[in-house]
């Protein structure tokens, strides 16, 4: 667990585990909720989003190099991150690939200290891909890029749908 004091807000960021399945599960409908302001994206004839429960669980496994991690503001869920390990040109990196906050808990310092937390305290290279079309998300990396301490920053060949940033590929500095 890592905890932060941002203002008058405790935030923690933890690691989710097999447990919080369902809540994790939750959590991605509301982001996919949202996207749909830019993604499109209908209901699927349950009333959900696409969204595969079983895949959701992989990100929950120990032994998985992809990880899910939830956001806590005073105690109460907020947000949620999950990392995936892909193959970028012939080397391994970490992607962040998806980062929710709720829109109750945005401008509260949850992001970044996610990001603190998850990214900048670990080693080795990090993609950042974020969706063209989803225009808030790209408002909060460019500011975000400027104002937290990352080793180094580099805009990799964008495809159709996203912006791509690799960070840390240099170490931090001690």
């Amino acid at each position: 667990m890592t905890g932060y004091a941002a203002g008058m807000t405790s935030i923690s960021i933890d690691a989710a585990g097999p447990a919080d399945q369902d809540l994790l599960y939750r959590l991605l409908q509301l982001y996919y909720f949202e996207a749909t302001r830019w993604s499109g994206e209908d209901l699927d004839t349950s009333g959900l989003y696409a969204c595969d429960p079983a895949g959701v669980g992989s990100y929950l496994v120990a032994e998985c190099p992809d990880r899910a991690y939830l956001f806590r503001c005073d105690g109460r869920v907020c947000g949620f991150a999950l990392v995936e390990q892909i193959d970028m040109d012939g080397t391994t990196m970490r992607e962040l690939a998806d980062l929710f906050v709720l829109p109750k808990y945005r401008g509260r310092g949850v992001a970044d200290a996610a990001i603190r937390s998850i990214v900048l305290r670990s080693e080795g290279a990090w993609m950042i891909a974020t969706f063209k079309q989803d225009l808030d998300a790209q408002r909060y990396w460019a500011s975000a890029f400027h104002r937290l301490p990352f080793a180094s920053l580099r805009r990799a060949d964008d495809d159709a749908s996203f912006q791509i940033r690799i960070v840390n590929e240099r170490s931090q500095p001690r």
